[in-house]
């Protein structure tokens, strides 16, 4: 029988590590535990975008580039927050390697600052150069037309009846 485990916050672990489960380009699950991954914002799974006049699965990629990453490896998520979702919100590492800084670096995630609560470790100004330098190299969704996936998921929401 699995074990099932019920998030109670006042008791909630501030690290979860073990192998991860992808669940898309910024998001994971760990020990049946979904963790979004701090500071970033990749494409939705059904979001596209227009790269060499072709279809380019933004969403996918993304989710692929992170199962690659993580795939069979150890993954430390330091929880920093709790989402609108009841989603945990942790910064993760593959050792010394910061899981969303990487996508950011890649180019297959935009960093998303604004909803970091006051206390983070993150650095800003990191997450900032490399999102800079993956615009500057044309990488990932920075060479193609994405609209950006929180607008993406806001006219997808107003849309739904």
């Amino acid at each position: 029988m699995a074990a099932i485990w019920w998030i109670d916050a006042a008791a909630e672990p501030s690290a979860w590590s073990g192998q991860a489960r992808v669940i898309d380009g910024d998001t994971i699950s760990i020990r049946q535990q979904r963790i979004r991954i701090a500071a970033i914002d990749a494409c939705e799974l059904d979001q596209t975008g227009l790269k060499d006049g072709q279809t380019w699965r933004c969403g996918v990629i993304a989710r692929s580039y992170l199962r690659k990453m993580i795939d069979g490896q150890h993954v430390r998520c330091e929880i920093i927050d709790q989402d609108r979702y009841r989603r945990l919100v942790g910064q993760c590492f593959i050792g010394d390697t910061d899981v969303g800084l990487a996508m950011v670096n890649a180019g297959l995630a935009e960093t998303m600052l604004r909803y970091l609560p006051s206390s983070h470790p993150i650095s800003l100004v990191e997450y900032g150069e490399a999102e800079n330098r993956a615009r500057a190299n044309v990488l990932g969704i920075w060479s193609a037309e994405i609209e950006s996936p929180h607008l993406y998921r806001r006219a997808k929401s107003s849309k739904m009846p």
